[in-house]
């Protein structure tokens, strides 16, 4: 039996779910998608999710909130970093343009799984990432740790992205459009009192509904 964790870059994902056209596969439920990579003897230890709210913005930030609340009741470890204002040249305005900077999650991710690789309380660690920076990650878990496998689980249409990425890793596969819409979340999402604690904002409902 492996004891295996799930490590989420909320951006890199959510960035590749946006050209898909659906919308509704926004509303994913990751603690569903990490259980559907297990075999019949793995165990899930822990889901983590790495993400930043954008506070600047109040619609998408009380949306991406009930996701994370939706997520939370479902048992996934959620750890927020932050975004930070930097001012950037802006060829489409030939000036400098205010721009927001996500922050603190490729350290985040890193600490977090080479926390739980010396724990020895997993034999394998999944990645749903394909951003390059992981690199020195994943080649250094491998390293110090030979035992322990690292897998890299690319966002949809993102193979290209993290073909490095995925040379680094023990195995390597792409999450289909199909897979993650068998891991959908329900529109209202209870605790385990029964109470209602998130609810599928509209423009993430399935077409009809």
């Amino acid at each position: 039996m492996s004891r295996i964790s799930y490590y989420v870059d909320g951006f890199n994902l959510y960035h590749a779910i946006k050209p898909l056209a659906c919308p509704e596969l926004k509303w994913l439920n990751l603690h569903a998608l990490a259980a559907s990579f297990l075999g019949k003897d793995d165990e899930l230890a822990e889901v983590t999710y790495f993400t930043a709210t954008l506070a600047w913005d109040a619609e998408k930030c009380r949306r991406h909130r009930a996701y994370i609340d939706a997520l939370s009741a479902y048992g996934v470890n959620v750890i927020e970093s932050r975004f930070i204002k930097r001012n950037r040249f802006c060829a489409q305005y030939d000036r400098y343009c205010g721009f927001h900077e996500e922050k603190q999650t490729d350290v985040a991710i890193a600490v977090k799984v080479l926390r739980d690789a010396q724990s020895e309380s997993i034999e394998r660690a999944i990645l749903v990432t394909a951003d390059s920076d992981q690199i020195p990650l994943v080649r250094e878990v491998r390293a110090a740790f030979p035992k322990m496998s690292v897998e890299i689980a690319a966002p949809p249409g993102r193979m290209r992205e993290a073909r490095e990425l995925c040379k680094a890793a023990s195995r390597f596969s792409e999450i289909s459009p199909g897979r993650l819409r068998t891991c959908l979340l329900p529109r209202n999402v209870v605790d385990g009192q029964g109470r209602i604690v998130a609810v599928c904002p509209a423009r993430y409902l399935p077409r009809g509904q």
